[in-house]
């Protein structure tokens, strides 16, 4: 038995599909986005059983449970566009036999014959195939499973749900799949409920919204708002009743990167006393300067076991301003500190700035005429780069508040950094991280221009790009590129 709602989890799920769908919500029908629900209604006992009885095999209770709440489901993440119904689900290597011998010549196991659960020596050794979560590595599977594996979704771009039955657990349910082109293998899951779970989460961090336990929280409200023009994100989150359903969370599926039923009420506490207590951007810890501070030692010559001299060097990071002082005395570099911050402060005195980016530039090798862009119109690179290959990643940004006329032989001190999230693993990576000084210039428009980029692993990555003003007190400019898909 599935101890998942699926009702709350498909309904909640459904509301913010269509929320993010913006005006390509007028593609469903109208009854659709009148009802505020994705899926169809739920599979009868009698149609659940004709599918088995034509399956020739019992399906696993938690795909059971959802085909009863919706026959069959319009969405889930933009890579895939549907789930099956009872009469449509169908083995992998009926509609796809043309996929499946291309995933297997590309495992090197392109021969007809291929162990099933039951032999003494599969393809992959347990210690090495049965990992789930965060230590899984996606390129482990026995892809002669896929002979056996169920479809139950359509194939969406390049991406498919499977059912696994050769991998059953004690009550039950079958290993579930995400199989995508792009990746080494497929992202594997303990069940279709575990599965289901996992692809909401990666729903939210396409979207770039921390991700909640849905059936822990049945009762969280939260509030969003984005505005492409300035690439500013807020988010609140408010929790209405800190009572915790305990039926919506009982005997679910253990996942590495759910968090237990304590820390989610211990959370739900937390975020009630910060609601009643918000914090405003006024209110946070910003970095306003940062300073190097060395003391070097010197030796004579005539004397070389004894220090004969000590001076003091102090580094302002921000401005790249250095001054040496010959003696240990504090009190003097002590105050060239807040002189130092007084005179690079004036530029933000002068004016109320923002710092706005408009575009990330992905430059390829010469073999590709033109660069993908993404802005804030289009916020998707259209093509995939190739894993290993090289490539430069550029940033145009405004500063909106700067008057040339008043900031003559002034510099803007900027840093920017790029982070690269890989979907399947989770693994964050600073691709990036530079620092430039520019001139203050009549055009308002300034460009940063990372290092050579390479990204080792296949999968989909969600890129953010932070920049901030290092000598000025700004607003912080931030973009998200929600797809880079790397093969």
């Amino acid at each position: 038995m599935s101890s998942l709602d699926w009702e709350i989890f498909l309904k909640r799920w459904s509301q913010e599909i269509l929320e993010s769908l913006g005006s390509d919500r007028n593609n469903l029908p109208p009854e659709v986005i009148e009802s505020g629900w994705l899926g169809y209604p739920g599979a009868t006992d009698e149609q659940i059983a004709q599918a088995e009885v034509r399956l020739g095999t019992q399906l696993p209770p938690s795909y059971r449970a959802f085909l009863k709440v919706t026959n069959g489901w319009r969405q889930t993440t933009p890579f895939i566009n549907k789930l099956w119904s009872t009469e449509e689900i169908e083995w992998f290597s009926v509609r796809n036999q043309s996929w499946l011998n291309a995933l297997l010549a590309r495992s090197e196991q392109a021969n007809t014959e291929f162990p099933n659960s039951s032999s003494p020596h599969p393809s992959i050794p347990d210690e090495e195939y049965l990992i789930y979560g965060r230590d899984q590595d996606c390129s482990k599977i026995r892809a002669e499973y896929l002979q056996t594996a169920l479809e139950i979704s359509q194939r969406g771009e390049a991406a498919i749900y499977l059912l696994n039955s050769q991998i059953v657990t004690e009550t039950g349910e079958w290993e579930a799949w995400f199989l995508g082109d792009w990746l080494p293998g497929a992202d594997r899951y303990r069940s279709f409920q575990e599965m289901m779970q996992a692809e909401y989460e990666s729903f939210l961090e396409l979207r770039d919204t921390p991700f909640q336990a849905i059936a822990s929280t049945p009762h969280l409200n939260r509030s969003k708002t984005f505005s492409p023009s300035n690439s500013e994100f807020s988010q609140s989150a408010s929790i209405a009743a800190t009572e915790i359903d305990s039926s919506l969370t009982e005997g679910l599926a253990p996942m590495d990167n759910l968090e237990s039923k304590a820390e989610l009420e211990s959370k739900a506490e937390l975020e009630q006393t910060e609601s009643s207590h918000p914090v405003t951007p006024q209110d946070e810890w910003r970095t306003s300067a940062s300073f190097i501070i060395e003391i070097q030692s010197h030796q004579g010559a005539a004397q070389p076991d004894q220090l004969t001299h000590q001076r003091t060097l102090v580094r302002h990071m921000e401005t790249g301003t250095s001054v040496t002082f010959p003696n240990l005395d504090a009190a003097i570099f002590q105050q060239w500190i807040p002189d130092q911050m007084k005179t690079a402060g004036d530029l933000a005195t002068q004016a109320s700035l923002k710092l706005e980016i408009i575009q990330l530039r992905v430059i390829r090798s010469s073999q590709f005429a033109t660069a993908m862009v993404a802005d804030s119109d289009y916020p998707l690179f259209g093509e995939a780069v190739e894993t290993s290959e090289p490539f430069t990643l550029e940033v145009l940004m405004r500063v909106i508040g700067v008057d040339p006329a008043e900031q003559e032989d002034r510099q803007l001190i900027y840093r920017a950094q790029c982070f690269a999230y890989h979907l399947s693993t989770q693994s964050d990576t600073c691709i990036g991280d530079i620092t430039i000084h520019a001139p203050v210039q009549a055009t308002p428009v300034y460009a940063a221009l990372f290092p050579e980029i390479r990204l080792q692993q296949a999968g989909i990555y969600r890129l953010k790009v932070w920049v901030t003003l290092q000598n000025a007190a700004a607003t912080p400019g931030y973009f998200k590129v929600p797809l880079l898909q790397v093969v």
